[in-house]
């Protein structure tokens, strides 16, 4: 028992001195409003004492390169001021890293999703302070071999790729969060179905199933919403579930399980663990990871156990040890 504390314990670091910050900001994430609000984010990181040195970047592969290089380029902190898409991109580059930096997302997006999981606010100014009230944690990173691409959230199959597919730009630019609420309503009237084969080591299923997930990190604190009961960002698996809902009624009676998870059982709903995962489909269903489109199947992921350092805010709690 005292082993198991320990290890956990050596996940947490105390929130340290920070000296040199890189922010990053990328202009293009939700309706441009980064570079705004780039220059308030810089003065009060700058008020707490840290230099600060502001880039802004063009494209995936700038966020990457100075993400990975940060720890050479004497950085102890890099604040990503963007998407969803944006940090994940920023986790790449600490994946390849062989110093670790500690990540803290701004959110700057449209669905911020990762800061919900993580407790960081929306604003740039209660998210500056709640990265120095906060911790810093190892978090597993999946990995989508398939494509060579990082996911921190989650990589989706099916139904949750569609509602990505379906929420274009010009409509998130347009209506925010609402382009996301329509294209999930719409979908869900429409789910498209397959017959789906996953295969983890020697355990292979195969049923007519509408969505596979496959979760790093399970649990939106803020809205109470449990994707999985026991997801440990910390335990070097992946949590698989693959859903079969057929009706209106197999749906809502997920949703209320995912909201609560008094019921322990749900016919059409399937989870179990794995390190390494495959899956295939007949027909092809669409593939996302963080809320960015991967194509089609067949897809293969794996998780990369404690890859990145990641600031949490004071309202983060982990996963009770048992």
């Amino acid at each position: 028992m005292l082993l198991v504390i320990a290890r956990a314990i050596g996940t947490i670091s105390a929130m340290p001195e920070f000296q040199h910050a890189l922010l990053i900001v990328n202009p293009a994430s939700g309706i441009g409003a980064g570079p705004r609000y780039a220059d308030r984010v810089a003065r009060d990181l700058a008020r707490r004492g840290l230099q600060v040195t502001r880039r802004q970047s063009s494209g995936a592969d700038d966020v990457i390169a100075w993400s990975e290089a940060a720890a050479e380029e004497g950085f102890d902190l890099v604040c990503v001021m963007g998407g969803d898409g944006t940090m994940q991109e920023a986790v790449t580059g600490q994946v390849r890293a062989q110093k670790k930096v500690p990540l803290a997302h701004i959110a700057g997006g449209t669905a911020n999703v990762i800061p919900l999981t993580l407790a960081l606010p929306w604003f740039p100014g209660p998210a500056v302070a709640a990265i120095f009230q906060g911790r810093v944690y190892d978090f597993d990173v999946g990995y989508l071999s398939s494509s060579e691409r990082h996911f921190i959230l989650m990589a989706a199959v099916g139904y949750p790729a569609n509602i990505i597919k379906d929420s274009s730009r010009r409509l998130k630019n347009l209506f925010g969060l609402g382009s996301y609420v329509w294209a999930a309503v719409s979908n869900l009237f429409r789910r498209q179905s397959a017959f789906v084969t996953v295969e983890a080591g020697d355990k292979r299923t195969r049923r007519r199933a509408n969505t596979v997930l496959l979760t790093n990190i399970g649990l939106v604190p803020d809205l109470n919403f449990r994707v999985t009961p026991d997801t440990d960002p910390q335990d070097g698996r992946l949590d698989v579930t693959i859903i079969s809902s057929r009706t209106l009624w197999d749906i809502l009676t997920i949703l209320f399980r995912m909201l609560t998870w008094r019921n322990p059982r749900v016919p059409r709903m399937k989870h179990f663990k794995a390190e390494r995962v495959r899956i295939t489909a007949d027909p092809p269903l669409p593939v996302q990871i963080d809320g960015e489109m991967m194509g089609t199947t067949p897809v293969a992921a794996e998780v990369i156990p404690r890859a990145v350092k990641l600031v949490v805010g004071p309202r983060y709690e982990r996963r009770r040890l048992r």
